[in-house]
């Protein structure tokens, strides 16, 4: 180990928001964890949306690859599927994943695709409801205007992405370590879908959050931002041991 602990760098947050959300999704976390990292995925509303988890991976590289690691990704949702993809694109930029209420597949209802086109205001106001299992209507009336701010073409981009994400064959390739969370009561990625990405992980820790539903990093913050720091310090000493 070196002499000087000073030359081993902390590991360092970067965020990856849902579907139809943006890096404010991680408000609470890009507070409590010094030097994190958020990235607004395009169409959050600024730019054009893209398509595709891998595609979406794709572009966060070109933006995260310059940036000094050891780099933990962290995802939500969607999200979550995006930083699956960088580690398998670039396992060299990935010490470590943070996976919320997601995982290795994320199967989207017909009807939502659906409601998209014939009530969009309508199927953003059911996203966000059912995020939350506490429903403040205020937060639900801010947080439906957001999803409505970005248009319906980012939205169906999202739900398409989401729909085509399937890695459960690939997930051996990802070897680093990673914690998988999951709202006890989240209907939209249910606990069994993050425990199947948990067991699909060589080396995985699953956390079910009491309390919450899709955004536990909003509705449980405080449990969150424990899990993670107490996950984070473990992975640092992980690192310290790699150069012994």
């Amino acid at each position: 180990m070196p002499d000087d602990p000073d030359l081993i760098d902390s590991p360092r947050p970067v965020f990856i928001h849902g579907a139809g959300r943006t890096p404010a999704s991680w408000g609470p976390q890009l507070a409590r964890f010094e030097g994190a990292l958020a990235v607004a995925l395009p169409g959050h509303p600024d730019g054009e949306p893209l398509e595709g988890a891998a595609n979406m991976a794709q572009w966060v590289v070109g933006e995260i690859e310059e940036i000094p690691g050891p780099l933990v990704m962290v995802g939500h949702s969607l999200g979550g599927a995006v930083v699956l993809e960088v580690a398998l694109q670039r396992p060299d930029l990935v010490a470590g994943l943070v996976l919320v209420s997601t995982g290795a597949r994320l199967p989207v209802p017909d009807h939502a695709l659906e409601r998209i086109e014939n009530d969009f205001e309508g199927e953003c106001a059911r996203m966000v409801e059912q995020s939350w299992l506490h429903h403040d209507p205020d937060l639900i009336r801010r947080g439906t205007g957001s999803v409505i701010s970005m248009g319906p073409h980012a939205l169906r981009a999202d739900y398409l992405s989401a729909r085509g994400h399937d890695v459960r064959g690939l997930l051996d390739q990802i070897t680093v370590p990673a914690l998988v969370l999951s709202g006890e009561e989240d209907p939209l990625v249910p606990t069994w879908l993050s425990q199947e990405l948990a067991d699909g992980l060589p080396d995985a820790t699953m956390v079910i959050i009491p309390g919450a539903a899709h955004v536990p990093q909003l509705e449980r913050a405080d449990a969150v931002d424990l899990l993670v720091a107490a996950w984070l310090a473990r992975l640092e000493l992980l690192l310290l041991g790699d150069d012994d």
